[in-house]
């Protein structure tokens, strides 16, 4: 299925809407935001002795970030953009 099938059938994002909308789920993607490695790693002594592999936790941290924001924006539902008449008299 591609971004354009989702999109044509509305009634996917609807169904996505109230499953994300469950407490238990709520909850999971709750937690999952505070465990993110820069909230973990810490500062000072630690976050140096980790400094070489910063990068693969970060970039990690930014793809879950980002794939729990898509699914949320799978959720939208697009309108029809309708063509409105010119309301002017010239």
């Amino acid at each position: 299925m591609t971004l354009t099938d989702w999109r044509n059938d509305a009634t996917l994002a609807a169904e996505l809407k109230q499953i994300l909308a469950n407490p238990t789920l709520q909850t999971a993607l709750s937690i999952l935001e505070l465990q993110t490695m820069a909230r973990t790693l810490g500062t000072g002594n630690g976050m140096l002795q980790l400094s070489d592999k910063a990068h693969v936790l970060f970039g990690y941290d930014a793809g879950r970030a980002s794939f729990v924001s898509d699914l949320h924006n799978l959720t939208v539902i697009s309108e029809e953009i309708i063509q409105a008449e010119p309301s002017y008299i010239g």
